[in-house]
C-alpha cells in the first residue's frame, strides 16, 4: 500500500511540473505574448516579412517590460494571414487561443478588416502597421494603427499627379475585391475630379498576370498618367509590362511599392515612376530615425534569413519596416502605462498614448484609433534604387 501511495504521490507530483512548465515559460510565469498578425505567404508576404523585422529588431531592443515592479519576458508569437482575408480570421483565433495581450499587425488592410471583430471580441487590442484602410479602424475600439490613412495618402497622390505631372486623365488600375485597392483608388479619384481631373477605373481579378488588354485601352485612350495601388507582385508586372507595351506615361502608386524588389524585377523599365511613403530612410533630420536605420542594418546583416526576408540585402530599408518598428514600441508602451498583461487595460493605455520620437514621428491616436500623421514622404526609382523625390506636409 505504501508503495502504491508513493507512486501515486510522484505521479501527482510529475503532472504538477509538466502543468507549471505549460502555463507560463521562463521566471515562473512572467511572460506577456505579443501576437504577429502579418503574411508571411501570399502576394504581401514579402511586405508582411519586412514588418516582422521591424518587430523583432524592436523586440531585440526591448525584450522585456516591468509591471509592478516585476520584469516580464516578452514573447512574439507569430501567425501568417496569407495575404488573405478569407484565411486571417484563423490566424487571429490562433493568436487569441495562444494568449497573447496585445496584437501587431498587418500589411494588408483587408486581413486587418477580416480580423478586426475577432480581436474586439477578445478583448485583445491590435496595432496596425501599414494597413490604411479607414474600415480597420470605424467601430473597432479595439484596432489602432500607427501609419496615415488612405484619404490622406490618396489626396497627397491625386495633387501629385495633378499638379506635379499634369495629369488631368488618368488610368486607375485596381484589384477587384481588394480592399485596400479599391479604397486607396476611391479616394485618390474624389480628389482627382476635386481638382478639376479624373480616374477611370481599369479592373483586374485577384491573381491576373496578363495585362496587355488594359495596357492597349491605356494607349488608345490616350491617358496621361497610372494610378495603381497594388501589391508589390502586381506592381512589377504593371510597370513592365506597361513599358514593354510602349505606355510612357507616369506611373503612380501608394505605400505598397516602397519595396526594393520592384526596382529589382523592373531594371531599366522603371521609368517614371512615383510613389507615397511612410519614411525615408535618407533622411538625416530624424534623429530617432537616423538611430533606426544605423542600427537595423547592422542587426539585418548578422544574419541570413534577416538579409532574405529584406529582399536579399541589408541596405535597403522598406518605409513599412519602421512602421512594425513603430506598432511594437508604442505597444510595449502601452502595456507599461496600464501596468497590467490584460487587453482591455492596454487598449486603454493605448487610447490615452502619447510617444515622442518615434521612427516615422511622434505618436498620437484620434477617437478612431487612427495616428495623427500631416507628413508623407514621395519617393521614385532611379537607376535600379528607390529614392527620396519630395515631401508633403499637409
Amino acid at each position: 500500500m505504501k508503495k502504491i501511495i508513493a507512486l501515486l504521490l510522484a505521479l501527482v507530483t510529475a503532472l504538477s511540473l509538466v502543468a507549471c512548465g505549460s502555463n507560463g515559460g521562463d521566471k515562473d510565469g512572467d511572460v506577456i505574448k505579443i501576437g504577429i498578425f502579418e503574411p508571411t505567404s501570399g502576394q504581401n508576404g514579402a511586405g508582411g516579412k519586412k514588418e516582422i523585422l521591424g518587430i523583432e529588431y524592436a523586440h531585440s531592443l526591448k525584450p522585456t517590460v516591468t509591471i509592478g515592479g516585476k520584469e516580464y519576458q516578452i514573447q512574439l508569437v507569430t501567425a501568417d494571414n496569407a495575404s488573405d482575408a478569407s484565411k486571417a480570421p484563423a490566424a487571429a483565433q490562433t493568436l487569441i487561443s495562444a494568449g497573447v495581450s496585445v496584437v501587431v499587425g498587418t500589411y494588408g488592410s483587408g486581413c486587418a478588416i477580416a480580423a478586426g471583430d475577432l480581436f474586439k471580441s477578445a478583448r485583445i487590442p491590435a496595432i496596425g502597421t501599414s494597413c490604411t484602410n479607414p474600415n480597420v479602424t470605424l467601430g473597432n475600439d479595439f484596432y489602432f494603427r500607427v501609419s496615415y490613412i488612405d484619404p490622406f495618402q490618396g489626396a497627397v497622390m491625386a495633387n501629385f499627379a495633378n499638379k506635379e505631372k499634369g495629369s488631368v486623365n488618368c488610368a486607375l488600375i485596381i484589384e477587384s475585391g481588394d480592399d485596400y485597392s479599391a479604397g486607396f483608388g476611391n479616394y485618390f479619384q474624389k480628389e482627382m475630379e476635386r481638382l478639376g481631373g479624373k480616374a477611370t477605373v481599369l479592373e483586374f481579378q485577384k491573381g491576373e498576370t496578363d495585362f496587355s488588354t488594359i495596357m492597349a485601352t491605356i494607349k488608345s485612350a490616350g491617358y496621361d498618367g497610372i494610378f495603381a495601388p497594388v501589391s508589390i507582385e502586381t506592381a512589377a508586372m504593371i510597370i513592365s509590362q506597361a513599358r514593354d507595351s510602349g505606355v510612357t506615361c507616369p506611373i503612380m502608386a501608394g505605400d505598397t511599392w516602397d519595396d526594393i524588389s520592384i526596382a529589382q524585377r523592373t531594371g531599366d523599365k522603371s521609368t517614371d515612376i512615383y510613389f507615397s511613403a511612410f519614411f525615408d530612410a535618407a533622411d538625416e533630420s530624424n534623429a530617432e530615425g537616423k538611430a533606426f536605420v544605423e542600427g537595423f542594418k547592422k542587426w539585418v546583416a548578422e544574419d541570413k534569413t534577416r538579409i532574405e526576408n529584406n529582399g536579399g540585402t541589408a541596405d535597403a530599408i522598406s518605409s513599412v519596416t519602421p512602421c512594425g518598428y513603430d506598432a511594437y514600441m508604442a505597444a510595449v508602451n502601452a502595456i507599461e502605462k496600464a501596468g497590467s498583461t490584460e487587453g482591455a487595460a492596454i487598449r486603454d493605455a493605448l487610447a490615452a498614448l502619447e510617444v515622442k520620437g518615434l521612427v516615422t514621428g511622434d505618436l498620437k491616436f484620434d477617437e478612431n484609433g487612427d495616428a495623427i500623421k500631416t507628413y508623407a514622404v514621395i519617393k521614385t526609382i532611379k537607376d535600379g534604387d528607390i529614392v527620396y523625390y519630395s515631401t508633403y506636409n499637409g
